[in-house]
């Protein structure tokens, strides 16, 4: 009778004709299935075959300014910059604001600056994040 392998940390199945003496066993047969995208696990003596997730793209963490600007012009929020500027109530804020829009060289994903222009924005952590995302590809 064959034997078939996995790991018995994750379950998942191992294809060998030389198992190791840690390797889990069991005479069951794991199900077809694509091992490009998915995989089958071992689990409460049966297998289970899940499909893998897609990566998931990082979210750049600092863009150059040129990229903020033509992705905030892409997103119609360009214009809108100087007006969430503007409405800061605090001047030494507000004069610190206009000092990394218009000199910085970079943008940072988690600076007070763009934290502080996303809620002037009315931009989600999620819309930031995509708008971040397009700045990276201009």
């Amino acid at each position: 009778m064959p034997e078939f392998y996995y790991s018995p940390h994750t379950g998942e199945h191992i294809a060998t004709a030389t198992p190791a003496d840690w390797m889990g066993v069991t005479l069951l047969p794991p199900p077809a299935h694509d091992r490009a995208t998915q995989s089958a696990f071992f689990r409460d003596g049966s297998w289970v075959v899940e499909t893998a997730l897609p990566p998931q793209p990082q979210t750049p963490q600092s863009v150059t300014m040129r990229q903020a600007r033509l992705a905030l012009l892409g997103i119609g929020l360009l214009d809108d910059v100087d007006a969430a500027i503007a409405a800061i109530p605090d001047p030494v804020q507000r004069t610190a604001a206009e000092i990394e829009w218009e000199y910085a060289q970079t943008v940072d994903r988690n600076s007070p600056f763009t934290q502080q222009m996303a809620v002037g924005l009315s931009l989600t952590a999620e819309q930031l994040d995509a708008l971040f995302t397009q700045a990276a590809g201009l």
